[in-house]
């Protein structure tokens, strides 16, 4: 198969799985774009054909061991063709359960052939000491060595059976955010008397969540607390408040502490 260009596509709210799928795609060898659907406004208004000559690598981030449910909007404006595709998903250095199944078969029914697979760590949203600093040079290192690997067996791979980690059969879920359980009550974003109210929280959340007028407004059904809104706002004016919040991320740092996790590579067999 003559490829002649790849494309790096993902969600990536805190820019771990921006960093990992660029990687991949610059393994390869081959010119490489990169498109970063995260805002709503720019998966709404993307929208490309693909064919047999681009390769896809397509990265999400997992929540609660799926990937998010309100994303139809990112497979929407991808027509596979037939395409050759590589799923990637990043975990907070817990499990990622089915999501890697899921992003598969929601790329399969865009028309693409998924020929390989990963799942890598990242830093996770609500602790920089959990995963800390991942994906770092080493993880970025396999990653491009998987992108060789990917290129060097293509023509095996479009031939060949990919399976992944996960649950078979697969039922459709993803993670709601209408259904997450305490975390949805108390991990819940306040703003401060330090807001501009210069819109860059709304205009930069993934679920179009956040409005402001004379005010900053969070419609917490929407709401993933992916924590995008705290990193990107200049005045540093959203935080959450709520001690129960800290004391379970106390708990998470405790059990997902140290380096037990490292990347998993799926090639077809």
């Amino acid at each position: 198969m003559a490829l002649k260009k790849v494309y790096s596509i993902y969600f990536s709210p805190t820019g771990t799985t921006e960093k990992t799928a660029n990687a991949i795609a610059a393994g390869t060898g081959l010119p490489y774009e990169s498109i970063d659907l995260t805002t709503l406004k720019r998966r709404q208004s993307f929208s490309h054909s693909f064919d047999s000559n681009d390769l896809v690598i397509a990265g999400m981030p997992v929540y609660g061991g799926r990937i998010p449910k309100n994303l139809d909007d990112f497979f929407s404006g991808l027509e596979g063709n037939g395409a050759p595709a590589v799923a990637l998903v990043m975990y907070g250095n817990r499990e990622y359960e089915d999501a890697l199944i899921e992003l598969k078969i929601g790329l399969e029914e865009r028309g693409f052939e998924v020929i390989a697979a990963a799942a890598f760590i990242g830093e996770h949203t609500y602790s920089k000491k959990i995963a800390a600093g991942r994906p770092d040079a080493n993880d970025l290192n396999i990653a491009g060595e998987f992108g060789r690997d990917v290129i060097r067996e293509i023509d095996k791979a479009i031939a060949g059976k990919l399976t992944v980690k996960g649950n078979y059969p697969y039922i459709a879920m993803g993670s709601d955010p209408a259904k997450m359980g305490p975390i949805a009550t108390i991990a819940r974003v306040t703003v401060t008397e330090d807001c501009t109210l210069c819109g860059l929280c709304a205009e930069e959340c993934p679920w179009g969540a956040i409005t402001v007028g004379d005010t900053v407004t969070t419609d917490f059904t929407k709401c993933l607390r992916c924590l995008r809104c705290i990193k990107v706002c200049p005045a540093g004016a959203l935080v959450i408040n709520n001690p129960d919040y800290y004391k379970i991320v106390a708990r998470f740092e405790e059990w997902l502490s140290g380096r037990h996790r490292e990347p998993e590579l799926f090639l077809p067999k």
